[in-house]
């Protein structure tokens, strides 16, 4: 387990403030998007996706806690190459994705400023 880098954590910051959740019934709330937000500083990362073309990280609160619902959402933004998707399950943010478009392995994930929300 180590802690988000700041990237990491200016860009879980933004897709909770900002992400869309893309053909959703419901409508993501601001009490939602607070709630999620307010969780942001007691997260780390739990691994990462083994896949070798992406940074995606799995992400777990300090205390462990399991999700405690089956309740998912996932937001999504994009940058010029790729897809981002945040999940979250049970109320809390779990695995934070980048999917490239293309086959060029990405490495890190992109600033703020270049991601579409």
């Amino acid at each position: 387990m180590r802690p988000l880098s700041v990237r990491e954590r200016d860009l879980l910051v933004a897709m909770v403030a900002r992400g869309t959740e893309d053909g959703a019934d419901r409508a993501v709330t601001a009490s939602d998007r607070e709630r999620w937000a307010g969780q942001l500083a007691d997260v780390s990362v739990h691994g990462t996706c083994g896949c070798g073309t992406c940074p995606s990280i799995d992400l777990v609160p300090e205390s462990d806690d399991r999700p405690s619902t089956a309740r998912q959402t996932v937001l999504e933004a994009s940058t010029s190459t790729a897809s981002l998707l945040l999940y979250i399950e049970g109320d809390r943010p779990t695995y934070l994705e980048l999917a490239p478009w293309g086959d060029e392995p990405i490495t890190e994930f992109p600033l703020v400023a270049d991601v579409e929300f």
